[in-house]
């Protein structure tokens, strides 16, 4: 199941990604090339062909020429191709920011394409599930953030607050809790997205598409659902095989991404509530304070 509308987002000239500079390094973070690993020690050059792993406990931060920036959750591997904007994330969790003018990026993992500009995604992907989950941060009037999957024609939007769980049979979009998950989410730490009377330097990543982010904070309805999913970490590797030959037949009849995460987690309430099963158009972003 899919719910969602098709999209046609507008070509916009990209600026290609090269070597990006690692600004934070916490634990075993590694730089895999062909010539083997190393450390990614702050400074070090993120360069195209390279793969960026964490460890477990591990997390690291990067920025890209063009004011990118992508920070990794544990066990996380992330690489992108030389003269393009094209990355792949192949396991764990990655929040992404593009600012404004840029040009579209795509972030693949092995059954999904996440596609956006001007904007903010959290992308994770669990090997073992074959599950692709993505969250929007922020609205573009250069087009919400589009998610491809492997099937034929399956194409559709994604709008702030919106998040969608691709398990390579299914898919679905809920609605999840901004302010909670900025409040809550390691990954997100130190960034200030929650307060909007923070004042960023000219010259801080963020600085230009903090406006697109806060706009769609502000304009989120309060939640009051008992359900609940709050961070991409909760998304763990934790299904055992003793789980799988203990659960009782299903009768050829696949649980939906979100009854899947909610088997697996006791997640809090009040962050996650899924869309309707046939949802009206999503209401259109309004106009970008900080331009495409």
């Amino acid at each position: 199941m899919v719910s969602g509308i098709a999209i046609a987002a507008p070509a916009v000239a990209g600026v290609p990604l090269a070597p990006a500079t690692v600004r934070t390094s916490t634990n075993q973070v590694n730089l895999v090339s062909t010539q083997g690993a190393r450390p990614a020690a702050l400074a070090e050059c993120f360069g195209p062909g390279d793969t960026l792993s964490t460890a477990a406990l591990a997390n690291a931060e990067v920025l890209f020429n063009d004011g990118s920036l992508a920070r990794l959750g544990e066990q996380a591997n992330l690489r992108f191709w030389p003269q393009t904007r094209k990355l792949h994330l192949s396991q764990g969790t990655a929040v992404l920011f593009v600012p404004p003018g840029q040009g579209r990026t795509t972030i693949q993992t092995p059954n999904a394409t996440v596609g956006l500009n001007s904007s903010g995604v959290v992308v994770r992907h669990v090997p073992s599930r074959n599950l692709t989950l993505v969250m929007a941060l922020a609205n573009s009037t250069t087009g919400p953030v589009s998610i491809t999957t492997g099937a034929p024609g399956q194409e559709f939007a994604l709008y702030a607050g919106q998040m969608t769980l691709i398990n390579g049979v299914t898919s679905q979009i809920v609605e999840f809790d901004l302010l909670e998950f900025y409040q809550t989410s390691n990954l997100i730490a130190n960034l200030d997205l929650a307060n909007p009377d923070y004042q960023p330097a000219a010259d801080e990543p963020l600085a230009a598409l903090r406006p697109d982010l806060l706009a769609a904070l502000a304009q989120q309805l309060p939640f009051s659902t008992n359900d609940g999913i709050l961070d991409p970490n909760l998304i763990n590797d934790v299904m055992t095989e003793v789980d799988l030959q203990s659960a009782e037949p299903n009768l050829g009849v696949l649980p939906t991404p979100i009854e899947e995460l909610r088997r697996d987690n006791d997640a809090p309430p009040g962050v996650v509530t899924p869309l309707p099963t046939n949802p009206s158009t999503p209401t259109e972003p309004v106009e970008s304070l900080s331009g495409g």
